[in-house]
């Protein structure tokens, strides 16, 4: 659904694209996680894998996931343009997720729009 309705309808070569995959479900490894690329498959994503969670624990803190989770797995997060990165991530401009049913239940059409308008920023 995000590669049809958000990559596949913004063509901006400025917006980068981080998939990080991270180990939550038993069946969940490396290996996995690289046929599962296919899935995103974007000229202009670049994959990661989170083997020791550290992302996903460290992007739990910085949002208030449903039912209280403090791992960030099957949230897909946009990032103002000159967020600083450091010790910890910055704040996201807007996030959703797959983890529940809430306000910031993933949409498709609102984080397209959304990311259209962070990448307007940028002109």
């Amino acid at each position: 659904m995000v590669q049809t309705t958000i990559l596949d309808a913004i063509a901006d070569e400025k917006i980068k694209i981080y998939v990080v995959w991270t180990p939550v479900l038993l069946e969940d490894n490396r290996q996995a996680a690289i046929q599962a690329i296919g899935n995103v498959s974007d000229q202009r994503a670049v994959h990661f894998w989170d083997a020791d969670k550290s992302l996903g624990n460290s992007l739990g803190k910085i949002v208030t996931l449903p039912r209280e989770r403090k791992l960030a797995w099957d949230v897909y997060f946009a990032f103002d343009p000159q967020a600083t990165w450091g010790d910890d991530p910055p704040q996201p401009a807007t996030w959703m997720h797959q983890l529940g049913s809430d306000e910031r239940k993933l949409d498709g059409a609102r984080l397209r729009v959304a990311v259209e308008e962070l990448l307007r920023g940028l002109e």
